[in-house]
């Protein structure tokens, strides 16, 4: 008997949750899930930077928040992201009129394999904005050559260029929540930010090293099992 794919999955999915491979039955440690959150911010490109609209900016909208996507890159090596801060952008604004701020990353699957969304690393740092760093500067040149390796288009808005006034900032994390995924399977909750600052990661891992995504291996294991193409 033949059942369409999308049948077995309605069945198999809830199981392979419920009962895991033998790798993946630990739940991480606050510490294990401090380097995870550090390799969701090296693997990814982009998030969502969310600020608090003042009430005397936007008639109607004072006090509500806003969430939008944005570039960073991870060039420093205590975990701070790296910011180029278009000055006419509502984040940005925002965090000028001293509206609280946060960045919040998922990380996203690295095949066009079957995955739950709900299954994957989530990060959201919470901060503040330092002062700008110089573009002139020695560490103004070295974001500007980390960034724009991350995101090459960003070379027509760095500091200086003639359509959008600019500057390089670094988003400075006071605060770290994470959410590794599925509760009984990954650590939820604060990672204190000094264990998040002080996570060391090797030069030489590439993006497509970090650590496989549990529910693909449960995956994996499901399309052996039930020889699904």
């Amino acid at each position: 008997m033949h059942f369409p794919l999308k049948h077995i999955l309605l069945f198999t999915l809830p199981l392979a949750i419920a009962y895991p491979s033998e790798d993946t039955t630990k739940v991480p440690t606050v510490q294990e899930a401090a380097v995870q959150a550090r390799e969701l911010l090296r693997s990814e490109k982009f998030g969502t930077l969310s600020t608090v609209f003042p009430s005397s900016d936007a008639p109607g909208l004072g006090g509500h928040p806003i969430g939008m996507m944005d570039y960073y890159a991870d060039c420093s090596p205590n975990g701070n992201p790296t910011l180029l801060a278009i000055k006419i952008a509502t984040s940005f604004k925002n965090a000028r009129n001293g509206a609280p701020i946060s960045l919040t990353l998922r990380e996203h699957s690295p095949s066009n394999e079957f995955y739950s969304p709900a299954a994957h690393h989530r990060l959201s740092l919470m901060g503040r904005l330092s002062p700008p760093i110089p573009a002139d500067s020695d560490e103004g040149r070295r974001v500007k050559v980390c960034f724009t390796k991350a995101h090459p288009d960003a070379k027509w808005w760095v500091p200086g260029n003639p359509i959008h006034e600019s500057e390089w900032v670094t988003f400075e994390v006071e605060r770290v929540y994470w959410v590794g995924g599925f509760g009984d399977r990954e650590f939820i909750g604060d990672i204190p930010v000094e264990l998040y600052r002080n996570v060391t990661l090797s030069e030489e891992v590439e993006e497509e090293d970090v650590t496989a995504f549990k529910i693909q291996r449960v995956w994996g294991g499901l399309k052996s099992m039930l020889r699904i193409e």
